[in-house]
């Protein structure tokens, strides 16, 4: 049981630094096969992406200095591997993340990026490096955030069956 736990905070880091690993699928596939509370696996996964989404937050501050994880950020020609949104959601991705300068709304913004994912929470994190937000912050943001949305996401099977039977 316990190294279940584990192994959601695992691969929960994991998606959290390569964004092709999605945490999602995984955390309702544990809930579903072994019957875990959605809740527990929501937190463990909630850890997992922030110690991960701390990492990013700490290498693009300065203060963590690992080569992977910058070329994992960067392009050769130092510009943000994030791709642009398209659009209508490049601007509002842009005015989003452009409220993280504003240490009133920074929170806030962080916190919709955690749970809702948009804007994303890779671009996020680092974004939010580049502000005055201290890493606790960050950090207890992104954990709530995180959480809430992975026990949602774990919890989705049990909702789905219990409307079936109504």
């Amino acid at each position: 049981m316990i190294a279940g736990y584990a192994t959601t905070l695992l691969v929960g880091a994991l998606s959290a630094v390569l964004p092709v690993t999605p945490v999602e699928p995984y955390v309702i596939a544990v809930v579903t096969t072994t019957g875990d509370a959605a809740w527990l696996v929501g937190t463990a996964a909630g850890a997992g992406q922030t110690a991960g989404k701390l990492i990013v937050f700490l290498a693009v501050r300065g203060t963590l200095r690992s080569a992977w994880i910058r070329g994992r950020l960067t392009r050769a020609d130092g510009t943000s591997r994030t791709p642009a949104p398209p659009g209508t959601f490049r601007r509002w991705t842009t005015a989003a993340t452009a409220r993280l300068d504003r240490p009133r709304q920074a929170a806030a913004v962080l916190f919709t990026s955690a749970v809702t994912g948009l804007p994303p929470l890779l671009l996020t994190s680092a974004y939010a490096a580049r502000t005055p937000m201290s890493a606790a912050v960050f950090s207890a943001t992104c954990l709530t955030g995180r959480t809430i949305r992975f026990t949602l996401v774990a919890s989705a099977p049990g909702l789905l069956h219990a409307l079936h039977f109504m």
